[in-house]
């Protein structure tokens, strides 16, 4: 349970990382040509897993290509309404909205489907976490100037909120019938792969930017924390419940709310700090009743 809750926050500091690098781009160029490179360079970047990936795992992934096919629609499009939401919300908001909708889905959907069962210590001291994480996100975020749409930006948060719950369910699937690292790299790459269709199609309607290397060489270099936190998240799924797994992922809005004091010199104030607290506190205790 440690280990697994080890990989979690790794994960999710990784994807903290990339969720503010990336979406400060989807609020410079185009949602679809950001998600696109991003999975492909991923693609790149990632591909060092596989030496670790035995040779009987591709068939196996191979014989499951529906399931294959149907987890990288579902992650383009997860991805296109993530940067929509980041261009309409300060990213905060966004992830409070997206965390929490995560962890109500994800709860669902392991109970419905994989018939997960949790302890009542361990629903109470997921809410916590999760509660914690929201809190942190309430109140002012950005020194900047931003002009937020919360009522659209919203929509699209909670959308790609269900389609990131049902992405947790397809990769822990795969991740065990196949090989974690596999099923990762294939999720992130094949996922921005999809959208090259649309963006060839974009380029032909407006032109390829004058500047496109630059783009490209940036969004690679935003998404490169993607190679620890997919990695890491998909190995976590092997080892522990769906239902833990999204609830640990509400940390990414603390981890979010950091960094953002780093970068953007954001405001965070005691009552944010506290909430930092609560929920490592949290975190820890729920490490502890899973061993015991």
């Amino acid at each position: 349970m440690l280990l697994f809750l080890g990989l979690c926050l790794v994960s999710r500091f990784a994807y903290s990382v990339n969720d503010i690098l990336v979406g400060r781009l989807a609020r410079l160029h185009s949602r679809t040509e950001v998600a696109a490179w991003r999975g492909v360079s991923l693609g790149v970047t990632m591909a060092p897993w596989l030496l670790f990936v035995p040779a009987a795992a591709w068939p196996t992934l191979a014989d499951r290509w529906p399931d294959v096919a149907i987890l990288l629609t579902v992650t383009a499009a997860a991805n296109l309404m993530m940067l929509q939401a980041s261009r309409l919300m300060p990213f905060g908001v966004r992830a409070a909205f997206v965390v929490s909708g995560i962890a109500a889905f994800s709860g669902l959907l392991g109970w419905a489907v994989l018939g997960e069962r949790m302890r009542p210590a361990e629903i109470g001291l997921s809410v916590v976490v999760v509660g914690s994480a929201v809190l942190s996100a309430l109140g002012r975020h950005a020194t900047h100037e931003f002009q937020p749409d919360l009522r659209r930006g919203a929509w699209y948060a909670v959308g790609a909120a269900v389609l990131i719950a049902c992405m947790g369910l397809m990769v822990a699937r795969l991740s065990r019938a196949t090989h974690p690292l596999l099923t990762a790299w294939v999720w992130e790459f094949g996922g921005g792969l999809v959208l090259f269709g649309p963006l060839a199609l974009r380029y032909a309607r407006v032109g390829v930017p004058v500047d496109l290397r630059t783009r490209v060489r940036a969004i690679a270099i935003a998404s490169s924390p993607t190679v620890i936190g997919s990695g890491f998240s998909a190995l976590a799924l092997t080892m522990g419940s769906l239902g833990v797994w999204a609830a640990v992922a509400g940390t990414q809005v603390l981890f979010t709310a950091v960094l953002g004091v780093a970068w953007h010199r954001e405001l965070i104030g005691p009552r944010r700090w506290a909430c930092f607290v609560v929920a490592a506190v949290a975190i820890g205790v729920l490490g502890w009743v899973g061993t015991h």
